[in-house]
């Protein structure tokens, strides 16, 4: 089972604060219907996150290159 990492700790405090505030960081790449998520990147910290059924979350690059091969074109 993978490492439950705070919230405080994942991203940057521009990407955390979008969660729960007005920053404009991270930006929605797109949706995808496979993995039933947004996939989003910071601008500022390069982090991908992932907001589907449960709370956002920083996820590592491999897992958001795989979200994104699904992501129809548009869809954002």
């Amino acid at each position: 089972m993978a490492e439950t990492i705070p919230f405080h700790d994942q991203g940057c405090r521009f990407c955390r604060e979008f969660w729960i505030s007005t920053s404009d960081q991270p930006k929605l790449i797109g949706v995808s219907l496979d993995y039933q998520c947004d996939l989003y990147r910071c601008g500022v910290c390069s982090s991908w996150w992932e907001y589907g059924s449960n709370y956002p979350h920083v996820i590592d690059e491999d897992l958001a290159h795989r979200i994104a091969a699904t992501i129809e074109p548009g869809s954002s």
